[in-house]
């Protein structure tokens, strides 16, 4: 009986292990024919996923450009998500294919905004990032991305990002080329310095800087046009820089500054020069030119000035208040020796502009109000004055400002704020925003500095010597052009930004404001080498007053940078 119960055992023992044995054996086949298929699935998953993401990415670029553009994203968001229908502008649904994928895109803002529409959402730069302590106003958005392939649904996701702007005017200099800074007398840069390519640092007696400095290439210790160095000391926030022939400083150099020296950083995006010039088409592609407060157009061909509205058409209520007031003319007598040419200048008095503006009640605010001295809309009143037809690259023009030691009316309140933009060269003569001085800028092709003893027709291109220059001051925000040093041919450097036509040996220049270079001159194109002047004594300074977000200039061009706040993917 025990005998038949064994081999019993034996029996059950073989069919399970017969039975685990066709368990794995299915499995195997089951793995191996179906693996395939997972792998293609996820490839097919992640391809999706990619292309979702790279919709995200070209509609997070596009709303970026527009800020760069100065301009703000508009239009409306879409009312049904499933069908991306209802949206319009910026934000409306689009379509790209990428790769086999069809990728639906839709954009929403997200700003936070207060009762009457305005925006809240500002502050600074926290600690610990490359620009902290600056201040930025930033608009929030979220986009929408869907792949789809085969009209079935792969990959879903959503990004939320703030768009930052961050005003140029709070740096001390700031340069989209290479910066050179090399000044024969001692000079000091009280506040932050910065270039999106190389800096060169090579002055006679000493530079000192000393706020961060900042390189989105390399900082070198030598002269750029010869590759030699002055011999002068350079030190940043008060720590002596790397000596001579330093080239470049090394990351582990620029560490020892305690974040206050940086290279190789991520270029900042600005507009260009371009973006001074007019839009008379009513695009809205320019924000110099549609938020303006007055438009001045020269008229070439008829000899007399306009005020245009932002489609380029005429206001003839402030054109004929203009005409009347006689704060707009030109003349033509004015030698520039490093353009080697006359320029037809527009000369503009600023105090009778001023006057014509607030007594008149002819000229209209960006915001559709009448326009006075106590406008408060977009921080300011801004100017902006242009000729048609101008030449183009060929062009003669210039634009100059007199009589403006004082921003206002005689004997009446001063603006909030004041910007003057032209893209044409910039002339200002005499003392400017000295007197009860008001937050203000001054932007065009190139910037040049007259003192009050100018007077036309003492150069000529016969007699090209420089006149004597008078002690001078100039409160503003300086943006516009400067050139390229090539190899034997320096452009001037930092210190000699502003461009000069005097004789102001000993005469002392008192500056107080921001350097910003655009890149090269659309316009002048004459080179430092051919300027016929000698250089002023530079008490130049930083106006620290930019830092604070409400003494800025009104329409303060940008830099723009992205920052995500989250990102999510729908399975």
């Amino acid at each position: 009986m025990m005998h038949h119960r064994e081999h019993g055992y034996l029996l059950v023992t073989a069919l399970l292990a017969v039975a685990m044995l066709t368990l794995v054996v299915t499995a195997y086949m089951f793995t191996s024919l179906n693996s395939p298929r997972t792998s293609r699935a996820n490839a097919d998953s992640l391809a999706g996923f990619l292309a979702a993401e790279g919709g995200l990415n070209v509609r997070a670029a596009q709303i970026r450009t527009r800020f760069v553009n100065f301009e703000r994203p508009a239009g409306t968001s879409v009312t049904s998500p499933g069908s991306c229908a209802g949206g319009g502008g910026d934000f409306q649904c689009l379509t790209y294919p990428i790769g086999t994928r069809q990728v639906l895109t839709y954009v929403y803002e997200t700003t936070k905004k207060n009762a009457s529409g305005a925006v809240v959402e500002s502050g600074t730069v926290a600690p610990g990032e490359t620009y902290a302590g600056l201040s930025f106003q930033q608009y929030a958005y979220r986009v929408v991305s869907s792949a789809r392939r085969n009209n079935q649904t792969e990959a879903n996701v959503e990004m939320e990002f703030q768009s930052r702007l961050v005003p140029l005017f709070q740096f001390a200099a700031f340069y989209t080329e290479d910066l050179e800074i090399n000044p024969g007398p001692a000079m000091t840069l009280n506040g932050r310095v910065h270039t999106n390519k190389d800096l060169y640092l090579s002055p006679g007696t000493s530079l000192a800087i000393t706020g961060q400095t900042t390189a989105g290439g390399d900082i070198r210790r030598v002269r750029k046009d010869s590759g030699g160095c002055n011999g002068g000391s350079v030190t940043f926030a008060g720590k002596a820089a790397p000596p001579c022939y330093t080239n470049p400083v090394t990351q582990a150099q620029a560490a020892t500054y305690g974040g206050q020296v940086k290279i190789h950083q991520s270029a900042l995006a600005v507009p260009g020069l371009d973006s001074l010039a007019p839009d008379r088409a009513g695009t809205g592609s320019s924000e110099m030119w549609t938020k303006a407060d007055v438009r001045v157009v020269w008229n070439t061909t008829t000899n007399r000035p306009s005020v245009q509205r932002a489609d380029g058409s005429v206001d003839v209520a402030a054109t004929s208040a203009l005409q009347g007031c006689g704060a707009v003319t030109t003349s033509t007598s004015f030698f520039d020796s490093r353009e080697k040419r006359t320029i037809r200048m527009m000369d503009v008095n600023q105090a009778k502009l001023m006057d014509c503006i607030q007594s008149s009640g002819k000229f209209t605010a960006h915001d559709g109000q009448v326009l006075t001295m106590n406008d408060t809309s977009g921080g300011g009143l801004a100017l902006h004055f242009s000729f048609n037809p101008d030449g183009g690259a060929t062009n003669t023009y210039g634009v100059r400002m007199q009589n403006g030691a004082k921003l206002g009316p005689p004997g009446g309140p001063a603006p909030r704020g004041l910007a003057v933009t032209t893209d044409q060269p910039l002339y200002v003569q005499g003392d400017y925003n000295s007197v009860a001085s008001v937050p203000a800028s001054l932007l065009g092709d190139t910037i040049n500095v007259l003192s009050g003893a100018w007077k036309d027709g003492m150069k000529t291109a016969s007699n090209n010597m420089a006149p004597v220059a008078t002690p001078t001051t100039i409160r503003a925000a300086f943006l516009g052009g400067t050139d390229t040093t090539a190899a034997g041919n320096y452009n001037g450097g930092l210190e000699n930004y502003p461009r000069f036509h005097e004789n102001w040996n000993g005469v002392p220049f008192t500056y107080v404001g921001s350097f910003v270079s655009l890149g090269e001159p659309k316009k002048a194109q004459g080179d430092w080498k051919n300027a016929v002047y000698s250089p002023p004594n530079r008490i130049w300074s930083y106006d620290t007053q930019f830092n604070t977000a409400d003494k800025l200039p009104p329409l303060t061009p940008r830099f723009v940078y992205l920052r995500q706040l989250f990102f999510a993917r729908d399975y």
